[in-house]
This record gives C-alpha cells, sequence and structure tokens, in this order.
C-alpha cells in the first residue's frame, strides 16, 4: 500500500461496549486491547429507538434522524396500504455519507454497512450490505463484483445454519469472515482512500444465537464463541498494522446486546387487550381486520394506530388520536411476565423520537397525527422493552410469552465506538453524530443537514 487512507472505519455489528472490555480484560482480543492502551478504551453509545441495525447504519451514514432518513424499521408498510416491504436504500431519504464525500472530491470506499444496498454511484466502490440478494447486484462499480465472486465472497452467513447446527454457523460465520477480510485487505491495498468503511456482520450472529451460553460460560460453546471474537481480533490487528499508527481509525458498533428472557409477541397482547382485531385468515403480520382495529404494530415495538384519513381502513377519529395513544400506552406499561416482571420500560411518542426538522429537537408542529413524507410513515408510539425482552408481532402466536433458539437481543444504549486521532462529540454519544466527527478529520465541512446535536433520551409516557 502506497499510502494509507485518510479516515478509516471498520464496525463490528452488534457487540456491546461491556462485552468488548470483558474480551479485551480477559485477553481474548490482544490486538483490540492494545490499541486500547495506547488511544484509550472505548466510549459507550447510544443506538436508535427502536433499536434495529438497517436504521441505526441509516442514522450513521446520513447522519440524519429516522424522521428525515425514512426508514424506522427492518420491515415496513408500504405508504397507504397494509402491505409489507423490505425498506433499502432506495429508501433512503437523502444522501449518505460516502455520496456526499464524493460529492467534494473525496475517493470513498463502503463494504458491507447495512442499509447501504442498492449500492449508489460513489467516487470509488460501495458494496452493499445483508440484504443484497447476489453479488452481480451488489456492488458499485458492477464490476466489483467480479472479483467478489472469484474469491467465494460471502455477502452474509447463512443464518438459516444456527437453526440447524451451531457448529454449521460456526463453519460459516469463520469462511464469510476470511472472505470479508480478504476482500477488506484487497481493496485497502488496491487505491489510496480518502474515507475507508468496512463491515463485519457476523458478531451480530453470533450473539444472536450463542450469548447466553457465552456470557454463561458453556464448555460446549463458550470457547468456540470466545475464538471467533479471537478471529475478529485479528482483523483488527492486521487492519491496524497495515494502515499504520498515525491514520485515523474509528471501530464502533451499532448496538449493544444483552441474553433473551421472553421473546414477547406484541401483537397477541394487543388482541387480548382490544386494540387489534387479527383477520379470519392470517397471511402476513398485517391480516388484521380494519374494521375492528384501532391500532396494529411491527417490529420491535412500533405501534401504529388505524387512523382515519391516514390508514386506508382507517377508524380512528383524529380527534381520539392522543387518547388512543394514551391508553395503549397504559396497557403496554402494565404488562408483566409470567413470574410478574414489567415487561415494557417506557412507551415514546413519534414526535419524541422522530423530527422531520431542525437539528436539535423535535418539532412541536410535528405532534399532529399525519406529516409529510417520509415522517408520516413514523409508528406512533414506540414500546422500550426492559432488557431481555425480545419484542416481537407473531398474529397468530397461541401466546404473549415464549423462546425459540435465539439467545441475545439487541440493546439501546451499549454500543461503543473507539476512536484514535478523531475527535468525539462529548456528553452522550449518538451513532448519528459519529459523520461530523469523520467530516473534521477529512477536514470537510458537515453539511447543514446533519442532524449533529446531541438530544435527550425520550422520557416517554408516565
Amino acid at each position: 500500500m502506497a499510502e494509507p487512507p485518510k479516515v478509516v472505519c471498520l464496525s463490528i455489528d452488534g457487540v456491546p461496549h461491556a462485552l468488548l472490555g470483558r474480551l479485551m480484560d480477559e485477553g481474548h482480543m490482544p490486538a483490540m486491547a492494545q490499541l486500547c492502551a495506547r488511544h484509550g478504551r472505548p466510549r459507550r453509545m447510544r443506538s436508535v429507538q427502536p433499536t434495529v441495525s438497517c436504521v441505526a447504519w441509516a442514522s450513521y451514514a446520513t447522519a440524519r434522524n429516522p424522521g428525515k432518513h425514512g426508514i424506522f424499521g427492518f420491515i415496513d408498510r408500504k405508504a397507504g396500504t397494509y402491505e409489507l416491504s423490505l425498506p433499502n436504500a432506495s429508501n433512503l431519504r437523502g444522501p449518505h455519507i460516502w455520496e456526499v464525500l464524493s460529492a467534494v472530491g473525496k475517493k470513498v470506499f463502503g463494504m458491507n454497512v447495512p442499509s447501504t444496498y442498492p449500492p449508489r454511484p460513489v467516487n470509488g466502490i460501495l458494496i452493499g450490505g445483508f440484504l443484497a440478494p447476489s453479488l452481480a447486484k451488489a456492488a458499485y462499480p458492477p464490476q466489483v463484483g467480479d472479483y467478489l465472486a472469484s474469491i467465494g465472497y460471502r455477502i452474509d452467513t447463512d443464518a438459516a445454519l444456527a437453526r440447524q447446527s451451531t457448529e454449521k454457523m460456526l463453519d460459516d460465520l469463520d469462511v464469510t469472515l476470511a472472505r470479508r477480510a480478504e476482500a477488506m485487505f484487497h481493496f485497502l491495498a488496491q487505491d489510496h482512500w480518502d474515507f475507508f468503511h468496512a463491515h463485519i456482520m457476523g458478531t451480530d450472529r453470533i450473539n444472536h444465537f450463542l450469548l447466553a451460553r457465552a456470557l454463561a460460560d458453556d464448555p460446549a460453546f463458550a470457547p468456540a464463541f470466545k475464538a471467533y471474537y479471537r478471529k475478529v481480533d485479528d482483523v483488527i490487528g492486521r487492519l491496524a498494522e497495515a494502515i499504520g499508527d498515525d491514520t485515523p481509525l474509528m471501530i464502533l458498533s451499532d448496538h449493544g446486546f444483552c441474553p433473551i428472557t421472553y421473546e414477547v409477541q406484541l401483537s397477541r397482547h394487543l388482541i387480548e387487550a382490544g386494540w387489534t382485531a387479527a383477520a379470519e385468515e392470517v397471511r402476513t403480520p398485517l391480516s388484521f381486520d380494519p374494521a375492528r382495529t384501532r391500532a396494529y404494530c411491527l417490529i420491535p415495538g412500533r405501534i401504529y394506530v388505524n387512523l382515519a384519513g391516514r390508514e386506508p381502513g382507517g377508524i380512528v377519529p383524529p380527534g381520539q388520536y392522543d387518547p388512543v395513544r394514551d391508553g395503549i400506552a397504559r396497557d403496554l406499561l402494565a404488562l408483566r411476565d409470567p413470574q410478574g416482571r414489567a415487561v415494557i420500560r417506557k412507551v415514546v411518542r413519534r414526535e419524541e423520537l422522530y423530527w422531520p426538522q431542525g437539528r436539535s429537537a423535535p418539532n412541536p408542529t410535528a405532534r399532529t397525527p399525519g406529516g409529510p413524507p417520509p415522517y408520516a410513515q413514523a409508528p406512533d408510539l414506540v414500546a422500550i422493552p426492559h432488557d431481555g425482552y425480545d419484542l416481537k408481532m407473531g398474529l397468530i402466536a397461541p401466546q404473549i410469552f415464549g423462546r425459540t433458539a435465539l439467545e441475545g437481543m439487541h440493546t439501546y444504549g451499549d454500543a461503543l465506538c473507539f476512536a484514535r486521532h478523531i475527535d468525539l462529540p462529548g456528553g452522550d454519544l449518538e451513532i448519528r453524530q459519529l459523520p461530523g466527527s469523520i467530516f473534521t478529520a477529512l477536514g470537510a465541512a458537515a453539511p447543514a443537514s446533519f442532524d449533529l446535536d446531541p438530544v435527550p433520551e425520550p422520557a416517554g409516557i408516565a
């Protein structure tokens, strides 16, 4: 490599601040520990609400809150319908960081970051993340896909393997990580990049399926869990060596993780509380009877009022919008698990989380139920659970509480950001603020459209 990049980012999806500290202290991540010994431990960082990877990375990529960038969950409603869609970069409102830097002449590289498929044209290379259906469609420029295919590159690990065999999942994670690293170092040496960002997704996958056993030091699988993190640490060490000590470096995650106590079928709770009425034939998570439904939900914890004039079969009059929201919030906050413990920590109104205008706080005029796109697609309420309660939405679930093969769920306040030669904002750090620091490290002016000011965590409905 003739000259190192000007700024390098490596994202390790879903790695909690606390877990990284534990793995370093136990000697499983020596390269990361060495970086921290020289440049300081990572900062704890807030994610987004609800805590979903595609929303968090869209907020990072655009430095905008979801009320502006328009992605609110892993699945969403098609506007004006009760049909589902999988939002991707084609739904992302506004330019992302690779486009903004390209527009001012910077050479950029991005690989596997969620919310970048389909890849948009940039001054450099952009390789989409886990929603990309094939290598042929994943990359810009398209010929980059030929190289990726030649090395057996994998867009993502096969999550279905985890439900068949933990051993097969671990083998697949290893192969996926090895191919990701091979491609990363190939492109790192190929050109002089102003901004280089590569993403490891396997950390999120292994946390979903092995976290509880790892934290409990299960003799069968805790060693394999830690061995995978040692492989991730090896990539970190090789990257640090390749770029040298003087290159600004950021290592970050988008959210934390904790073990699951219960998976919570929130639609079942809304049915039992009288807010949702399932259709006679349930085909999708939105197969409810609009004529008898005052509210419905999408994962995780997003509640929509079936509002007259906004929803195609809305029955709640606009004058009842706030009373209905307050009633739903009371029922959600009253939900208890089989042991009598509270499930929902707080319920937050849309206007407390999303703001379509302004930079520092929600626009008070946004308190009306409607509003211009993309804000009109925002949930009316977000139920935020206590750690351990993974909110689902199954309309046909026979009971509210259950368990599957999943062991770990996302958490909001335990993401991380390590920065070397990059100045981070003070105070309570949030993921959407990071592009401001990247632009400063590159000597570029951040656009006025960026939401870089801190916003307090909303208090929610009491």
